[in-house]
């Protein structure tokens, strides 16, 4: 959203000029707030877990590059692939394409090491989590 003078309004915020809000920012607040309720994707932000859907996604588009590799989190080999996949589309395109057998034979292994990854990566994920602190409830 834009204001009259162009800028960017990221949200509700506060005027510590004054000691209470006027009724323009309390109204702006309030359908803010309305509007981040209705809306499900801002209910939720992402919990950091990867999903295969995703990974091979990647490794089908990108596998070359080693996109499925930076998403689950392998980033020092994906920049190895992706620089073994440079070398080898340059290579192919100059030698000939028996040069990219090595390339594909790597490519094709890890369609069958995606699942593992995002598992360890899910786990990895969860044990980073803090824990919930328990709600506690009075009884009379």
């Amino acid at each position: 959203m834009s204001d009259a003078h162009g800028s960017h309004d990221p949200g509700p915020s506060i005027d510590h000029s004054s000691s209470a809000p006027d009724h323009f920012q309390m109204m702006h607040d309030q359908r803010h707030r309305e509007f981040m309720n209705s809306d499900p994707s801002y209910s939720k932000p992402w919990d950091g877990n990867r999903t295969l859907v995703i990974g091979y996604a990647l490794w089908f588009i990108l596998g070359w590059a080693g996109g499925h590799r930076f998403y689950v989190g392998r980033w020092k080999s994906a920049l190895g692939m992706a620089a073994a996949g440079f070398v080898t589309w340059i290579m192919t395109s100059l030698l000939g394409p028996y040069l990219g057998v090595p390339m594909t034979i790597w490519w094709i292994v890890d369609a069958f090491l995606i699942p593992g990854w995002i598992r360890v990566a899910n786990e990895e994920n969860a044990a980073r989590k803090p824990p919930e602190t328990p709600v506690l409830v009075e009884t009379v």
